[in-house]
Parts: structure tokens; C-alpha cells; sequence
């Protein structure tokens, strides 16, 4: 299975399964694109890029993961919310016949929509990961 699979896999299964993300998002409100006729909130896999970093023994990945984090309002606090949540479950992604080395946030962006009015939240994860033994 390809890094980018079995990563992106995990997480959307990770952040589907969270009660507390769940309860603000609600059920099946992870998407690959923005859904069609679903309003917000949800979260959209929006980038998924990998990198090959092969160490001595096996070949590695550094995964770059964009996430759209969509609020219901204007405001920034519900998309924030969103994101948060995400950034957490990040760090305990595991992925069948992966081992995850490293999963850290780099950087969230937030704006308000000017065709929606609704606040976003962009946030990039950082993943290195190894095919398992």
C-alpha cells in the first residue's frame, strides 16, 4: 500500500473516531474535497504531499498533510476549535504496515471566507514514517 494510503488512511480514520471532534463536525464529517450540498462544519484532507527519506536500513517518508479545518460561523473560534482537536489526534496516528516516527504540527492559518463568510483554518502536519518490519 502506498505511505500516502496507509498515512492519510489512519488519520481520517483517527479523526472520524474522536466523540469530541465528532461532536463539534458530527458524523462522517471527514471529506478528501469539500463536500457538495454539506455545510459546515467539517474537515477536508485538502493536501496530502510525501517526500522519500531513505535511512540506512529501511525506506523512509516525510509526509507534508494540509488540512481545512471548516467552521459553521465567522468566527475563527469554531474553526480553531476544529483544529485543535485535529492537532491532537495527530500525534497518535498509527498506520498499519507504517511505523510512524514523528507526527508534529507545523503551522495553522486561519481566514474568513469571502464567498461563505465562514471562518477556516488551515493547518499543515508534518509525519515521518517508515514501511514496518
Amino acid at each position: 500500500m502506498h505511505p500516502i494510503v496507509a498515512l492519510q488512511g489512519a488519520l481520517v480514520s483517527a479523526l472520524g473516531s474522536d466523540a469530541e471532534l465528532v461532536a463539534i463536525i458530527g458524523a462522517n464529517g471527514v471529506f478528501d474535497a469539500p463536500p457538495k450540498g454539506r455545510a459546515a462544519p467539517y474537515v477536508v484532507i485538502a493536501r496530502h504531499d510525501v517526500v522519500q527519506r531513505d535511512g540506512d536500513i529501511a525506506p523512509g517518508q516525510e509526509h507534508l498533510v494540509l488540512v481545512h479545518c471548516w467552521g459553521d460561523q465567522p468566527s475563527r473560534r469554531r474553526a480553531l476549535a476544529i483544529a485543535e482537536r485535529v492537532v491532537a489526534l495527530a500525534g497518535g496516528v498509527s498506520a498499519a504496515g507504517l511505523v510512524v516516527s514523528h507526527a508534529g504540527h507545523v503551522r495553522t492559518d486561519t481566514m474568513i471566507d469571502r464567498d461563505t463568510g465562514l471562518a477556516r483554518a488551515a493547518v499543515t502536519l508534518r509525519f515521518f514514517s517508515e514501511a514496518a518490519a
